[in-house]
């Protein structure tokens, strides 16, 4: 129901309640009566007007709002695309946290951003060398090499070369110690096991009884080492593939003093530095018979 009609039942209503109110004083009704059945029906009237102008603008408004919700229901939605370079500085932060430096560096250099991977790679740098630094001065030289390491492989300087180098003297000089303790404690139990008859058995050739191998190798070794004196000193030839003892080059067999070998000739601990002819090292490490 459009608004001109619902003004037209107005009027009409009205011009009707106008006549039925002189109808009804033409009958001689009393005033009283006919004012209030005339405001009765203007009443309703107007709430018949209200009911239709709402009405229809809600289901104007309904039916809009159905439109739209349908249009953007149709409408396909932007994916938001996520920030290469935010993501790689929110990985390198964590991982550099936790002292991945390296890994902190390769995640920013992965997103282009070369200069702060070059920051993450200097800071790491100090941070490890400081570490290394302490550690060595603590006496944890396995530590300090590690962390010297680790350094250098961030970036180069010479403040973790020095570090580095003076970490593996240490642990070449506390490894050369702990073979010469086992060696000394070999002795000391030989000298316990290896009786005085035993002994001259193996300085006259007869063999090696059990329990006198480490005496037999050092014997071998005292050996070996007074015949490289005399070599040199009396201009003697040593086989150049070895160094450590002479061996003679005209041997027809060196075995490991204290081993298995049947001879006839036997050493101590040599280094090899040319062929092996003897097959001295038998593991291939340039050392051959080791007492340890």
């Amino acid at each position: 129901m459009d608004t001109r009609s619902t003004r037209h039942q107005i009027g009409t209503s009205t011009s009707d309640a106008r006549a039925e109110g002189r109808t009804t004083r033409g009958f001689s009704a009393p005033a009283s009566h006919a004012r209030p059945r005339r405001w009765a029906v203007l009443g309703a009237s107007l709430v018949v007007l209200l009911c239709a102008t709402g009405c229809g603008s809600g289901d104007a408004s309904s039916q809009a709002a159905r439109l739209g919700g349908a249009a953007s229901a149709g409408t396909p939605q932007a994916t938001p695309t996520a920030d290469p370079a935010r993501a790689a500085r929110t990985k390198a932060t964590r991982l550099t946290r936790a002292g991945k430096y390296a890994a902190a560096a390769a995640a920013y250099e992965s997103a282009g951003l070369d200069a702060e991977g070059d920051r993450v790679r200097r800071r790491g740098a100090r941070a490890l060398y400081r570490s290394a630094r302490r550690a060595l001065a603590s006496g944890r030289y396995t530590r300090a090499h590690t962390l010297a390491l680790q350094s250098r492989r961030l970036r180069k300087t010479s403040a973790a070369g020095t570090v580095l180098s003076s970490a593996n003297a240490k642990i070449a000089a506390a490894k050369a110690a702990e073979r010469e303790r086992r060696r000394l404690a070999r002795i000391a139990r030989d000298a316990r096991t290896c009786s005085s008859s035993e002994k001259s058995t193996v300085r006259n050739g007869g063999g090696t009884p059990a329990g006198c191998a480490t005496y037999a190798a050092d014997l071998a070794a005292k050996r070996a080492r007074r015949e490289a004196e005399q070599a040199q000193d009396t201009g003697g030839d040593c086989d150049s593939n070895y160094t450590g003892a002479c061996l003679k080059p005209d041997s027809p067999d060196y075995d490991c003093a204290g081993g298995s070998g049947n001879g006839p000739d036997y050493t101590g601990p040599v280094q090899v530095v040319g062929e092996d002819p003897y097959d001295l090292d038998s593991d291939g490490d340039g050392s051959a018979c080791e007492t340890s």
